[in-house]
Order: structure tokens, then C-alpha cells, then sequence
């Protein structure tokens, strides 16, 4: 039986998903089945894993032209979820204590040409970028949404994303409300780039995909390249439009990450749990909302949200075609990734805590 199946998997390309721990995907896979045909999405991949083991299920197409599979080996782009990534780095340049959370950005990026006219970039410190106080105004708005979507190959770099939010009006003064916003992120990707002398891309394959072995996962993506995921954004009339660009093209610091489920797990178990890429003290100060604003539900880098197994830390992701969710759940050691190539139907499908429900009725 056991040379029959592992001749299966290589025929048919499942030999990730045919080893002793996702074999048997159970209720994780009736979750995601029954998740992807109510929000009628192209395909999504959903792993659970923790003390019970580990469980990893697929679900429809990676390619509604080429009809093909999403497999364990799906590559997505996960949007916002790849600000961890960012965090991770920018918190390691302080750990090498080239970096302080209390150091004033501008004097760091006066170089960046116009970025005077970014408002309250003079007064921000790298702490309110993490932690999303500065006040700054989001560079990606509708426009710049619509700017993007017209010009499908165009890959914009981090000065001109950050440029199309010079002269906005500042949303409040540096450290006094939490707003969640790109710009930030985009800022810190640059501080990581003069910091380290490198690129973006450069700097976060060496400080955190080279270290983990994430040898599947990237700073965007090439078109073309195999066993990417396409992500499909649904238009009122019910009609797919292939948008996989806004992803694909991403190459900032705000979310730039192409990952398979897989690789991704590894890296929120190496930061969250084994305290591989920061120390512990370090990453419970990431995972820990500000005096300013306790009720944000966001650390510096970390989003922190409420659940009945208590606090999960992590971070989701969603963009126009592609939606992500990656958590650990402390208190009961689970990893929850899940990633899709499409846009939900309803507002609150609730998959985390859906999925780690379905993971712990299985009796394994």
C-alpha cells in the first residue's frame, strides 16, 4: 500500500500532501471544501497544525484558464500578512542595535527624493511606523488602486508609492491614534534598504528566507513562473477579472510576499513559537498593543485579536483577488495559514477561529 501511494504522489504531484501528518485532512478539509463552494472562491489552501498534529487541505484552482489544482506547492500572494515579514526585519536591525524604536525616521530617509513633503514624516519615529502611529495619510487609496489596475505591468517602487501620498493631509500628530496604514510600511522597507545597503528583497532573503530555508516563498513574482496562484477579483455583474498583477508586481515593504502555506507555517512557528528570528522578550513586545492606544489590537508589526482559545498573534492580508489569514494561537500552540485567490462574498467568514475548531474535533 505504502509503494502504491508514493507512486501516486508522483503522478499526480500530491507528494505533499500524501505524508503521515496531512494525510488525512478530516474536518480541516470539509472546513475549506465547504468554505470555498459558500464564498465561491476559485481555490484556497487551509493548514492546521499543533499538539494534535498537523493538517493541510486544497481546494480548487490556482488557474481558472489552465484548471490548475491548488496543491500544497501553491504559491500566493498574501498582501498585508507579509508586514510580519517587514516587522521581523526592522526589529532585528534594532536588535544589532543599528536601529532604535526611538529614533526619528527623517534624518535616516532625508534622501528619498521629495519626502519632506510627506506629512509628519519629520516628526515620526520607527516605533509609531511599526506600531502604525504616525498619522501619516495611506498612499494606497482608490486612486492609486485605479492607477494600479490601469497599468497591469507597471511595478511601482517604494519612492513612488510613497510620493503618491506627498501633500495628503496628516490623519492626526505622530503617537497620539492608531491608524492603520501602507505608508508606513512602505517607509520602514526603505529604512531596511539604507540600513542594510541592499534592497528590499535582498535584505528580508537574507535576514529571513535564506535563514528558514523558505526556499518556495519570494519578494513578489514573475508572471509565468510555475505553480503560482492567480487571484481573481469578482465584478458586480458576477464576472472573474484576473488581477494577479496588484500582487505579483508588489516588491514594498507594506506586503510584497509570495509564499506557499507550507513555508509560511515554518516562518509563524520560527518567530512566534521557537523565537528562531527574535528573542521571546522581543517578540512579546511585538504582540503587545502601546500604552497609547491599548484597545488597537496591533503591536509593532503584530496584529493581536481575541478568540476562545485566548490571544492569536499574526497578521491577515487582502487585496483585490487574493485574501490571507496567518495566526499562532499561544495558549494552544496552533498555526493556522490559510490563503485564497479570490474575494469573499460575505464580510465576516470568520475562517480562523472556524478552522481551529475543525482541527480540534478531529480525534487523531
Amino acid at each position: 500500500m505504502k509503494t502504491w501511494l508514493a507512486t501516486l504522489a508522483a503522478l499526480t504531484g500530491l507528494a505533499g500532501l500524501l505524508t503521515p501528518q496531512a494525510a488525512a485532512a478530516g474536518p480541516v478539509q470539509e472546513y475549506l471544501d465547504r468554505l470555498v463552494r459558500t464564498e465561491k472562491l476559485p481555490g484556497a489552501v487551509l493548514l492546521v497544525s499543533g499538539p494534535r498534529g498537523r493538517e493541510l487541505a486544497t481546494a480548487g484552482v490556482a488557474n481558472l484558464q489552465t484548471r490548475e489544482p491548488v496543491t500544497a506547492q501553491t504559491r500566493f500572494y498574501i498582501a498585508s500578512s507579509g508586514k510580519l515579514v517587514t516587522a521581523v526585519a526592522t526589529l532585528q536591525l534594532v536588535q544589532e542595535r543599528r536601529l532604535r524604536l526611538s529614533d526619528k525616521v527623517y534624518p535616516l530617509v532625508r534622501d528619498i527624493p521629495g519626502i519632506s513633503r510627506l506629512r509628519n514624516v519629520q516628526a515620526v519615529t520607527v516605533e509609531q511606523l511599526l506600531n502604525h502611529h504616525s498619522g501619516m495619510a495611506d498612499y494606497f487609496d482608490d486612486d492609486f488602486e485605479a492607477m494600479a489596475l490601469a497599468a497591469p505591468e507597471r511595478i511601482f517602487t517604494a519612492d513612488e508609492s510613497l510620493a503618491h501620498a506627498y501633500g495628503m493631509k496628516a490623519s492626526a500628530r505622530p503617537g497620539t491614534e492608531y491608524d492603520y496604514n501602507n505608508t508606513n510600511y512602505v517607509l520602514l522597507g526603505r529604512l531596511i534598504e539604507l540600513t542594510d545597503n541592499t534592497t528590499y528583497a535582498a535584505a528580508v532573503q537574507r535576514r529571513v528566507l535564506d535563514a528558514l530555508g523558505m526556499s518556495a516563498t519570494s519578494v513578489g513574482a514573475r508572471k509565468g513562473t510555475p505553480g503560482l496562484a492567480h487571484g481573481y477579483a469578482t465584478s458586480d455583474s458576477g464576472k472573474r477579472q484576473d488581477v494577479s498583477h496588484t500582487g505579483w508586481n508588489a516588491i514594498t515593504g507594506d506586503g510584497a510576499i509570495v509564499t506557499t502555506a507550507p513555508d509560511y507555517e515554518a516562518f509563524i512557528q520560527a518567530l512566534f513559537r521557537d523565537g528562531k528570528l527574535l528573542p521571546m522578550a522581543t517578540v512579546r513586545q511585538m504582540c503587545t498593543p502601546p500604552d497609547a492606544s491599548p484597545d488597537s489590537g496591533y503591536g509593532l508589526g503584530c496584529s493581536i485579536e481575541e478568540s476562545p482559545w485566548g490571544d492569536a498573534w499574526g497578521h491577515n492580508g487582502s487585496i483585490s483577488g487574493f485574501n490571507a489569514d496567518t495566526w499562532y494561537f499561544p495558549k494552544i500552540g496552533v498555526t493556522v495559514v490559510f490563503m485564497t485567490n479570490g474575494d469573499f462574498q460575505s464580510d465576516e467568514p470568520d475562517v480562523v477561529n472556524r478552522a481551529v475548531r475543525a482541527y480540534l474535533r478531529n480525534k487523531q
